[in-house]
């Protein structure tokens, strides 16, 4: 399937702690576009969306699938998955948005605990999830390490 990141996440997200999470993955998309990415809105078009959920790709060859973490409509009940979580997943190809991806999932980690779950083609022990970590720790403040979790499989339908 090629570089790709999963999660899956309860149905009815803490709202106290979803805000939370938003605000701070805002200041991580600002940072990454300072730092010279070029971030896009859903399908690579736009600007990068963080505020009724998560919408972001990269821009032009630098492109590839676009994150999406929506929290209300029709692509919720779309992602329905096995046991009544949400399933999601981004192949980022490596290219340089997946760094914003990667430090999304860890802001949505460490705000949402044990009602996400992240899982990666990439690993911790290969430093392929050490620059997300490390932007987080700059710019936030705390520390939240990748850990492969089992994400709840979608139903193929």
């Amino acid at each position: 399937m090629g570089y790709t990141h999963y999660w899956s996440h309860d149905a009815k997200l803490n709202g106290r702690r979803l805000y939370s999470a938003l605000n701070d993955c805002r200041k991580i998309v600002d940072e990454v576009q300072r730092r010279g990415v070029i971030l896009r809105g859903g399908l690579g078009e736009g600007e990068p969306q963080v505020s009724e959920g998560i919408w972001l790709n990269g821009d032009g060859e630098d492109s590839h699938d676009t994150f999406s973490f929506p929290l209300t409509g029709q692509a919720i009940t779309d992602s329905i998955g096995l046991h009544g979580c949400i399933w999601d997943f981004c192949k980022t190809a490596r290219k340089p948005y997946d760094l914003a991806v990667c430090a999304i999932l860890l802001v949505l980690k460490h705000h949402l605990g044990s009602q996400i779950r992240i899982a990666s083609n990439g690993d911790r022990e290969s430093d392929e999830w050490i620059p997300a970590e490390n932007l987080v720790k700059e710019v936030l403040g705390y520390e939240v390490m990748f850990r492969q979790e089992e994400t709840l499989t979608k139903v193929q339908v």
